[in-house]
């Protein structure tokens, strides 16, 4: 199995789509930085499911959408395929190449796709469980990777280990199976929780039941004397509503001849008022016209008299205010002259001010030009000073450096040639062992890749079988639980059936006296012996009624005996049907003709039932002219076209009674006897259905069984053979990788020796060229820094003359702005004497204003006032309009007193009429309160006959018994309801309670010993899997600590390291610890080596359990990048080695990387922000240059 390609769209920086395709061996991704390289890595490891955002590189999921550039549009979506070589089968499902795709949109949403068929996240992580191929696996491995292997606690570093043992799998199914454990448990509790509840209900409910029983049997007796007392009440109310009806309307009429007196006189009454209403309004308009007459004439008299007053005051002051006016106007005059001097002032001193300012500013720019240029030249020659006596510095430590290294590469060349010489001559012996075991090592993987094509074949077939037979048995259970179900209800209802529960207490007892054999001729009830279908059942039993407990007997005499039974029994009531006496009640044709065609009719209710043909008078009795309507609107449609003659029933159960009346609204009772009947023959059939089904169920699964057991012996012994075979190949390995490390350790180290050597030669001329141009540029340096410090001296002199002119310019700068102070104060007292010359000439100037406006205003009201002849004039035609007034006055005053007395009369004659009318109406009243006393007492009666017995007056009167004596009848049926209220509330389903409770007390023990059996079979897996876990990691965990010493000493050319458990004793939790000790130092802990040390320990740990479980392809990002060009090629060199049973892509930028690879892909970024593809096959390229 290997990758064979990748395909990406949109993912991060590839906006445009690219495919990679990959061969076995080596392939090396390449590219500059920030090319977008380690996008290839971030795709492959979020299209095998990685979930967090932040190990992409990113905030949130959206952000590996590809974000758009200067020159693109930002897409809606990335989409990563990965396609798979599985010809050999390493991922058990029947395909030769595996397409995983996993699409995002911008929206949030996301899909996976298994070779196009779309999937669940779980089904990519079930599909590489312990292939070491998952996202958290060994497979992908970044530099950050790297760190996190290195740095992480030692708990936390064993998930490497598990994924290379390959006991995830088993993890998982233990998590399962704990959760099941916790879920069993949780049910076990609640079962017992349930079985002590129902241990607590089980007596009280006996009790209850026992109880009911007597409620049962004193409420039967009740209801027979209650429905007959109210059959008599209905009848005495009856009788006596007739009699008040009768007296109600002669009063009625005699009351109507006074009330038509009481209009006449009425309306005589109303004409008088409203004439009276008309005179008071025109008395009160006149009325009031007189006092505005009045104050009218008393207004002009006065004013004529003010006019004359108000003249003289308005000459007087008119002569004041034309001095004031002159007084003000000269005032004006003088405030603007004085205005206009000070504002020429106050330009004169602007100007001056502004002269100060000009020469004051032309003094500091002087002061500061000169220093600064002065300044900024020393502080240039300091810092110039500073730079070359740090180089100076500088020059004199390479010197120093170079010598010291000149020394070192005479004493490495001399090394390396003593130790060429040595590794040569053991080389040759580790290359002879090697090749004699590799020989056997391929036979034993022959023989073991049988064993396990031969296991994966049985442990798919296992796998099917079992769930079939899981989910069977599951089935099988759910089936006994609704069997059980089933029978427990029949035999309730059974129970319930033949014990005649629902019929009067009088049938229950003939009934069971028929069935003893004490009673002959006794058919059974109606209810018995006919049957309905379920949607008509209500229909019928509403048009029944009671009549569904009346008793069929073979002839009239049966029914006598059995009524003279009851009676020496004292056994209850019967009504009774014998067969030689019942005649047929039919429709008329006609009428039956008229119902038909109306579209709401459905049947008559005889048609509706099923009978013995024995039965059919009795069935043509009771329903033959009885009609069915879907509603109560049609029935009542179907009743008025046959004239109101029949009853009509609905299939809600309402009814238009013959003669018009209606009954209907809900009942209380939510069975009936026709229901439960049809429910016990449905429940009998669904039984003998359910028990064929059961028994074929429990064959299947018995064979199921049996092919689960066989597969599993089959699985044991293949699991036995190919332990032993594994192990031995395990054995082979290990030397073989011994030996092939060591080989690769003396061939590398022969090549570092004698590249030393040359390098150390190259090295020691380069420094001998390096020291000589030191020493040049320090002679150099020391001719610059002597020449530069006389010219800060001369700039120091040129400061100091500098300074002295500056002094004298300062002086002269202070006289210059005492000058400027004074102006400045000079100008701000001018300012606030013009603005107080101004507010006071507006002031003036608004004075005139006012003066001129009073003096017009008494000008004007002189002019605009009337005349005195005018007043007079206005005087007296106020005085003669109110004395016609007065006149009209009296006249309306003699004509309302007349009207008042007439009035006073028919008063008098109306109050006598109403009273002797009241007397009539209380009379009435009285009368209508006593019917409708009666009417309530009546609708209370027949409302209580059909809610509390669901009974009609005909039923109920065709049932009630003969009242000899009412007064005690009454007292029983009182002590019965006393003896009914003692016994409190009673729960009247305590007996079918009682056997439903203990027969579901009888199931949840057997749940609770399943449930037990569960739990101790959980705990046995549970354990089964811990030890199997325990073995696999113990097992890996030592072939990988040896992989890991001798690949170590492979990398750094000796020296040693290992691996260490914290825990030896809890294999299942402990932490592992990795230990190193580089060649030439200590041992010591690994944040104590360098970063490549770190680096190199990392990969040597990683390429141990890659010999330890190959796995079919490994992407390594950057993970050499820290070391040197030594063990960079030494990386290299071991990657081809691997690369014979596991495939390589690396992400580099290393050249000893490059030039093991066998294709090369380079990363590109032309346009801003986007990444493009380049390829090279290494191999192609090298024989077209030959």
């Amino acid at each position: 199995m290997f990758l064979k390609r990748l395909e990406v769209i949109g993912f991060k920086s590839f906006a445009d789509r690219i495919g990679i395709d990959f061969v076995p061996g080596v392939t090396a991704v390449v590219g500059p930085n920030g090319s977008g390289k380690s996008n290839v890595t971030d795709a492959i490891r979020w299209v095998l499911g990685e979930q967090s955002a932040k190990s992409l590189r990113g905030a949130k999921m959206e952000d590996v959408i590809f974000a758009g550039s200067d020159s693109r549009k930002p897409l809606n979506f990335a989409e990563v395929t990965l396609v798979l070589n599985n010809e050999d089968e390493k991922i058990s499902i029947p395909f030769t190449e595996i397409s995983v795709t996993r699409r995002v949109y911008r929206s949030g949403d996301s899909e996976y796709l298994l070779n196009n068929q779309q999937c669940r996240l779980k089904d990519i992580t079930d599909l590489f469980l312990d292939s070491g191929l998952g996202k958290e696996a060994f497979s992908i491995i970044s530099q950050g990777r790297v760190d996190e292997i290195l740095n992480s606690r030692p708990d936390d570093r064993r998930t490497i280990f598990e994924e290379a043992a390959g006991v995830l799998k088993y993890k998982i199914r233990k998590k399962k199976a704990e959760h099941k454990l916790v879920e069993t448990d949780e049910n076990l509790h609640r079962v017992l929780d349930i079985l002590h509840e129902l241990d607590s209900r089980l007596e009280p409910l006996q009790i209850q039941a026992s109880a009911a029983k007597d409620y049962v049997k004193m409420t039967e007796e009740l209801r027979e004397f209650d429905i007959a007392l109210i059959v008599h009440d209905l009848t005495k109310y009856a009788g006596n509503l007739k009699q008040v009806m009768s007296e109600y309307e002669r009063l009625q009429q005699t009351e109507q001849q006074h009330l038509f007196e009481i209009n006449n006189i009425e309306t005589l009454v109303y004409d008088i008022r409203d004439k009276l209403k008309k005179l008071d309004g025109d008395l009160d308009l006149a009325q009031e016209q007189l006092v505005e007459a009045s104050s009218e004439a008393e207004r002009w008299d006065g004013r004529k008299a003010l006019m004359k007053e108000k003249r003289l005051n308005a000459e007087k002051q008119l002569t004041q205010l034309q001095l004031s006016l002159k007084q003000a106007q000269q005032e004006q005059d003088e405030l603007a002259t004085s205005e206009e001097e000070k504002k020429c002032l106050f330009a004169e001193k602007q100007r001056e001010v502004q002269t100060l300012k000009n020469e004051l500013k032309q003094l500091e720019l002087t002061l500061n030009s000169s220093a600064i240029e002065i300044e900024q030249e020393i502080e240039q020659s300091k810092n110039k000073y500073i730079d070359l006596l740090n180089e100076e510095a500088t020059v004199k430590n390479e010197l120093k450096h170079i010598d010291e290294q000149l020394a070192l590469q005479q004493e490495t060349a001399e090394r390396m040639n003593d130790r060429s010489s040595e590794m040569a001559k053991k080389l040759e012996h580790v290359i002879e062992t090697k090749l004699n075991l590799q020989s056997i090592l391929q036979n034993i993987k022959s023989q073991l890749k049988d064993r396990l094509e031969q296991h994966e074949l049985i442990q798919m077939k296992l796998k099917s079988s079992s769930s079939a037979f899981e989910e069977k048995q599951k089935m099988l259970y759910q089936a006994y639980q609704h069997q059980q179900q089933l029978k427990s209800r029949k035999d309730t209802l059974a129970e319930l059936e033949a014990d005649f529960s629902g019929f009067f207490q009088g049938v229950k007892e003939i009934l069971h006296a028929r069935d003893r054999g004490e009673l002959v001729g006794i058919q059974g009830a109606v209810a018995e012996l006919i049957q309905v279908d379920g949607k008509y059942s209500k229909a019928i039993e509403t048009a029944l009624g009671a009549q569904t407990q009346h008793i069929v007997t073979e002839t009239e005499q049966h029914a006598q005996k059995a009524i003279g039974w009851l009676k020496m029994k004292r056994a209850g009531r019967a009504t009774f049907l014998p067969k030689t006496v019942m005649k047929s009640r039919l429709l008329q044709p006609q009428q039956y003709v008229t119902a038909k065609n109306h579209p709401a009719f459905i049947s008559l209710a005889f048609e509706l039932v099923s009978f013995d043909d024995a039965n059919r008078t009795i069935a043509e009795n009771l329903l033959g002219n009885v009609l069915v309507a879907a509603n109560l609107e049609g029935a009542s449609e179907i009743a008025r076209s046959c004239g109101y003659k029949y009853r009509v029933v609905t299939l809600d159960g309402d009814i238009v009674n013959a003669g018009g009346s209606l009954t209907g609204g809900a009942s209380k009772q939510q069975s009936s006897l026709f229901s439960r009947k049809a429910e016990l023959d449905d429940l009998t059939i669904r039984l003998e259905q359910m028990e064929t089904s059961i028994v074929q169920a429990e064959k299947t699964l018995s064979a199921e069984k049996e092919i689960v057991s066989s597969l599993r012996e089959q699985l044991e012994v293949i699991k036995l053979e190919g332990e032993a075979l594994r192990k031995e190949e395990m054995e082979h390995r290990s030397k073989i990788v011994e030996l092939e490390v060591e080989e690769k350790s003396l061939k590398a180290t022969v090549n570092v020796a004698t590249s030393e050597q040359s390098s150390a030669s190259t090295r020691k001329s380069s420094l001998l060229l390096q020291k000589e141009e030191a020493e040049n540029r320090l002679q150099q340096l020391k001719i610059e820094l002597h020449e530069l410090n006389d010219t800060v001296e001369q700039l120091t002199k040129l400061k100091v003359q500098t300074e002295t002119e500056k002094d004298s310019l300062r002086e002269q700068s202070a006289i210059k702005r005492s000058e400027l102070a004074v102006v400045q104060e000079q100008l701000s007292h001018i300012q606030i004497a013009t603005a107080d010359i101004a507010l006071k000439r507006a002031k003036a100037k608004q004075q005139v204003e006012s003066i001129n406006q009073e003096i017009q205003w008494i000008q004007n009201d002189d002019l605009n006032g009337p005349s005195e002849e005018e007043i007079e004039k206005t005087v007296a035609q106020w005085m003669m309009r109110k004395e016609e007034l007065s006149n009209k006055i009296q006249v309306s005053r003699e004509a309302r007193s007349n009207h008042q007395q007439k009035l006073s009369v028919l008063e008098e004659q109306l109050k006598e009429l109403q009273r002797i009318h009241k007397g009539f109406l209380e009379s009435l009243r009285s009368i209508e309160v006593s019917k409708s006393r009666m009417e309530f007492e009546m609708n209370r009666l027949h409302t209580q006959l059909d809610e509390q017995y669901e009974l009609d007056f005909e039923d109920a009167e065709a049932l009630a018994i003969e009242i000899k004596d009412e007064d005690q009848l009454r007292r029983k049926v009182k002590l019965l309801k006393q003896s009914i209220e003692e016994l409190g509330p009673v729960n009247l389903t305590a007996i079918e309670e009682y056997e439903r409770v203990l027969e579901r007390h009888t199931f949840l023990s057997e749940q609770r010993n399943d449930l037990l059996e569960a739990q101790e079979t959980l705990h046995e897996a549970i354990k089964e899997m811990d030890e199997e876990m325990s073995v696999r990691f113990g097992e890996t965990f030592s072939m990988i600590q040896s992989q890991f010493r001798i690949v170590f000493r492979e990398l750094f050319g000796g020296g040693q390291a290992d691996l260490v458990l914290l825990d030896s004793e809890n294999l299942l939790e402990t932490g592992i610890e990795i230990v190193a000790q580089p060649p030439g130092k200590k041992l010591q802990s690994l944040s104590l080596l360098s970063g490549g040390e770190r680096a190199l320990t990392a990969i040597a740990l990683l390429f141990a359990i890659l010999n330890t479980r190959p796995v079919p392809f490994v992407i390594l990002d950057e993970v050499e990048a820290a070391l040197d060009e030594a063990n960079v090629q030494r990386y290299s060199e071991y990657l081809r080695k691997l690369s014979n049973d596991t495939q390589f892509i690396v992400i580099t930028h290393r050249k000893g990387t490059m030039e093991g690879a066998d294709v090369l892909y380079g990363i590109t970024m032309q346009e801003s922000g986007v990444s493009k593809l380049v390829s090279v096959k290494l191999e192609e390229e090298a024989l077209l240059s030959r």
